[in-house]
Order: C-alpha cells, then structure tokens, then sequence
C-alpha cells in the first residue's frame, strides 16, 4: 500500500464534526496533532483511539513509534520473546486503509497490543517460556487473540514468563521502576512492557496471582475477571479449573474497553459461562457514593509492608471522601485450608496437562520448579484432589454469604517489588479458588525501598465487573498514581 502517513492526516478534514460525532465516551477527549511522536507509547488506550478514528493519527505512525520504543527499553527490560514486527507493520497498514475507507472498528482499531506467550498464534511460536514447546507454532490463534485481531488491535509480539506459568520469578523480565528488582509472575512481560510504553494492552492469565501481581509490582492495571467470563480456549493451561484470562492496561478505563472485546460465551471452551456481556465502559462514572466496601480485619493484613499499608488506608480515605462506607469483616474459618487445597488442586491438573510432556520431553523442562510440581501433582490420589475441591466448594459459599453484606471489598495487594510479607491474608488465589473478579490498581509508591509501585485491590462478585471497575474509576479518577511514569 503505497498511501503516505501525511495523507492520512490531510484526510483529516472534516475531523471536528467527526469528534463532535463520537459517543459521549469520547466527546470530552482533546485531539493534539502536535502531540511530540516520543509521547505517544504513553497515550491510554482511549486518547490513541480519539486520535485514529478523528485521523489525527495513524495507525502506522503510532505502531512505528511503539517499535521505536521497544527499541529503546526491550534491552533493559525484556519483556518480549518473540517480537512481531513485520506482522505489526503490515497490521497496521491494513488498519490505516480500513480507517481511511470508513471501516472504522472500534477503540481497539489501530492500538498495539501483546499476549503472553501462553496464547495460540496460528504461525508464531508459542513456547511457555520452556525448551519442551521451544519450536511449537499453533495453526490457529486463541479466542483471545482472535477477538483482538476482529477489533482491530495490532499483535505487537508475545512477552515473557516464568517457565509454564510457574512461579512468581519473572524470568528475566526486570521490573521498569527498578531494573534490579523483580516482575512478579507469571504474566511478567505484560506488565513490565506496559509500565516501560512498550504496548497499551494485553492479555494475561491468572492461577494464583499472575495478572495481579505484576501489574502491582510493575504499576499498572490487572484484572482477573469472574472464572467462566473470558474464553481459555487456546491458552495453555497451569491448572482449568483455577486459571482466568483477563485484560491488562495502564487505566481502569482501558482495561474495561479491553475486557469488552475479550468478554464472552466461546462454544469452543465449555467453562465459559453463557451470561451477557454489559458495555464496561457505561459504569465506570456510576462513582463511589453510597457504595458498600468491605475491608479484611486488621489482623489478617497487619503483617503486609508497612509502605502497602499506609497505601492502603489513604486509599480507604479517599473513597470515604467520595461517599462510600467501610465494613471491618472477617473471612470464614475454611480460609486457613484453602492454601493448601489450592496447591493440591493447582499440580494435580497441571499433571494432567504435563502428563504426555513427561512421558516423551522430561528432560527439556528448564531447572524451575514445574517438572517436580508435575511430578509431585502426579502422586496425589483422587480422593485427595476432590477433597480439596469439596473444601474449595465450601469455602466459595461461605464467600458469597460474606460477600452479600458489601459491593466490592478491596484488600492491600502486594508488597514492593522484592520485599516480604508475613501476613496471613493471601490476597490473590483465594479470589482463583472462588473465580470472584479482582482488579489490582495503582496506589502510590514505596518510601523504603524507595520509589517502588503499590497497588490496591478490589474484588467483586461473580460476573460484576462493572462495579469493580466503578469502584477503581473512582479512585483513579481521585488519585495521580496511573500518570506516573518510570525512567528508563
């Protein structure tokens, strides 16, 4: 295609009635064509999305100026294993002709994106991060992957994890804040290649933390959402009965337009649930007034960092300031079972999965800790397994008796990046054993170690999103957090 990126803003005119056009979402967006090429990587999803449908910018440009950037942060961060960049560029072209012709498809036309190296993409490798699939490619794309390419997104390459998921060692993807400190696992790369402006979205997945935690650690967006509300199909498993697939951003607000394209029932994946799927974006001004909060009791969080504590009152402080009310409650008695039952559960499905990798590729697995997982997983009899699963039924009603009393309950997230924590609350797979939604936001930065992301998470009920993206808009809405940028 031969059409310049000048003549794609010359076809500009008329660019004012077209923004007057827009759905309020994007009425109130300011266009600045002089906005410096060196800025954009920075943009949210939705101002990039203003500029391309008002053709104020190119897809390609924008596209181009990404490639810049990895190529400025990529050999201090690695987030990438595999980088697309022809595909991106060629993408992009496509997405310029289609704007130009007045094929305009929504928010996500023209916006770069990545997917941890655990989706399916038909003709690039997907390795999991081990030797054992080190030259797979797939035939076909995962649902996920595919409902981005439908709405436009440009597949800018597939980021690092730990090998197989496994763990919360980030492989060798440093943390943009600190390139001495850690990502966080497993979705490393997602996070990291956000924080560093190397994409603006992403898909992640989650078994016991693994879009949360480093979308803390890394200061960006992460939302695991309700089990059953985003297809798995095509994404290689750590554990099905556990794992999620969810959006990660650097705003409330664009997460909950990439959760838009990737919500939904897929007739190829039994486990997602054939319930509607709401435009996310229409809560996200509902605001915090009136809103009921729980917060765990003080002695369940009381051993986190002292940095992530005080992060976490202020923000209970603000969302008082915005008219919500904190309810203290406690978590049931089964909670102090459900590590337990949540590890057993987690390697005896990741056997099932390893189970024809070991019988023909055992020697292949990296010196991690999967292959002994596997094997250990492989020893656990079934009565074990579905006695953790019975406690785990158990432990999910008990939680939505407790969740009746209160909207969202929001609990400290992570610690700084490297640091400890001795609390009893586990804030992340307990909220994989119940498959509740929770969103960990951007809540300030640590005083000791100095400069460090903290973060803040919000869990809803099942299948409501929407207000947990209500409760996170309002606070982000409030705070500074989400503009703050690392210097690399």
């Amino acid at each position: 295609m031969s059409i310049s990126r000048r003549g794609f803003l010359a076809a500009s005119i008329g660019a004012v009635a077209l923004r007057d056009a827009l759905t309020p979402m994007y009425a109130d967006a300011a266009v600045d064509a002089q906005q410096p090429v060196g800025e954009l990587c920075y943009l949210s999803i939705r101002d990039a999305a203003v500029r391309i449908r008002a053709r104020k910018l190119s897809p390609v440009e924008l596209t181009q100026a990404i490639l810049a950037r990895i190529d400025q942060v990529e050999p201090k961060v690695h987030a990438f294993i595999t980088l697309t960049r022809d595909i991106a560029l060629e993408a992009a072209r496509s997405a310029e002709k289609e704007i130009m012709a007045g094929r305009y498809l929504g928010p996500l036309h023209g916006i770069p994106f990545a997917v941890k190296d655990t989706h399916y993409t038909r003709g690039i490798r997907t390795t999991c991060a081990s030797p054992v699939l080190a030259d797979f490619v797939p035939s076909f794309d995962a649902t996920v992957v595919t409902r981005l390419k439908n709405a436009g997104a440009i597949l800018m390459g597939k980021t690092n994890l730990p090998e197989f998921s496994s763990g919360s060692s980030g492989n060798g993807t440093n943390n943009p804040w600190n390139l001495t400190k850690p990502t966080g696992g497993s979705s490393a790369g997602n996070a990291a290649g956000l924080g560093a402006g190397m994409f603006f979205g992403a898909s992640g997945g989650d078994t016991g933390a693994s879009i949360r935690g480093p979308a803390a650690l890394c200061g960006v967006v992460g939302l695991k959402p309700t089990y059953g509300r985003v297809s798995g199909y095509g994404v290689m498993k750590l554990s099905w009965s556990v794992d999620h697939v969810g959006p990660m951003t650097r705003t409330v607000e664009d997460n909950a337009l990439l959760l838009n394209v990737l919500a939904g029932h897929d007739p190829e994946d039994w486990a997602t649930a054939d319930v509607p799927v709401p435009d996310y974006t229409r809560a996200l001004r509902r605001g915090a007034r009136g809103m009921r909060i729980g917060i765990p009791k003080r002695a369940l969080i009381e051993g986190f960092h002292p940095d992530e504590l005080k992060a976490f009152e202020d923000a209970l402080t603000v969302f008082q300031k915005l008219g919500a009310r904190i309810i203290e409650i406690d978590f049931p008695p089964t909670l102090a079972v459900m590590g337990s039952a949540h590890n057993i559960i987690r390697i005896c499905e990741a056997a099932s999965y390893h189970e024809p990798f070991l019988a023909t590729k055992a020697g292949l697995y990296g010196p991690t800790a999967v292959r002994a997982d596997v094997e250990a997983g492989a020893l656990i009899t079934a009565g074990q397994y579905l006695r953790a699963q019975k406690m785990r039924k158990i432990f999910v009603k008990q939680m939505l008796a407790i969740f009746s009393g209160f909207d969202v309950l929001i609990t400290p997230e992570s610690v700084p990046a490297g640091e400890q924590t001795r609390a009893v609350l586990n804030p992340h797979s307990p909220f994989n054993d119940t498959g509740f939604p929770g969103m960990a936001v951007p809540a300030g930065f640590s005083t000791s170690p100095a400069g460090l992301p903290l973060s803040i998470q919000i869990v809803g009920k099942p299948f409501d999103e929407e207000t947990v993206y209500a409760a996170g808009f309002a606070y982000e809405t409030e705070t500074p957090w989400h503009e703050k940028r690392p210097t690399l």
